[in-house]
């Protein structure tokens, strides 16, 4: 019986060390705002990442449309995600982060993602930043039916850009290629098109040519 009680004495100790940690876990949200701060788990829990960035003043550049050249970075103990802040605003992409109640602090999901490639568990940190990426090189032309926008190397040039390294075969042997330019999510959007998961989207290249 003993032996009991000191065993739940531990299991109660551990479980109170633990809502300690999580009470005291703060998140730091800087970068390019003009009102950087630290939040607790407990008011975070439940807010949207969107709600969270905007109260704060990030700081935007000049011209239209510039919210898509505004990056967030969250990180976690052991993963990070970027979204852009047009991703995340009601009015342009309307597709939420929203931070919860997690284990050790405070977690961000993604409602609606279909796998949690997204989720960042016991986050630390918040950055905003501005996109300065290089001059693209070729215009982009979007048709939806009948409906077709081009949007200009100009433009594409300030979307936040990605980086992926590929490889595959091919007759010349195993090719590994990196490539830097803006997502597919974000150019669909600028073009006044919302991604979604039953959309079909093809890609046609220069030489006429698409996926077979």
């Amino acid at each position: 019986m003993r032996r009991l009680v000191v065993v739940l004495a531990v299991v109660v100790a551990a479980f109170g060390a633990a809502g300690v940690a999580s009470a005291t876990t703060s998140v730091s949200v800087g970068g390019a705002v003009a009102k950087p701060r630290s939040f607790s788990a407990a008011e975070l829990a439940g807010a949207d990442l969107d709600q969270v960035v905007t109260g704060l003043s990030p700081m935007l550049p000049p011209g239209k449309n510039t919210m898509l050249r505004v990056t967030v970075t969250v990180r976690g103990t052991n993963h990070a995600v970027t979204f852009a802040l047009a991703e995340l605003d009601p009015s342009f992409g309307n597709h939420p982060a929203v931070f919860r109640t997690g284990r050790h602090g405070v977690d961000l999901t993604v409602p609606g993602d279909r796998n949690a490639s997204r989720t960042v568990t016991d986050v630390r940190s918040v950055t905003v930043l501005v996109s300065d990426a290089a001059s693209a090189t070729r215009a982009v032309r979007v048709t939806v039916g009948r409906r077709v926008v081009t949007l200009p190397p100009e433009l594409l040039a300030h979307l936040p850009r990605r980086t992926v390294t590929a490889k595959f075969g091919s007759d010349a042997g195993q090719q590994t290629h990196t490539e830097s330019g803006p997502g597919l999510s974000l150019v669909l959007l600028l073009a006044g098109v919302l991604p979604t998961s039953d959309k079909t989207v093809v890609a046609v290249g220069s030489g006429g040519y698409g996926p077979r």
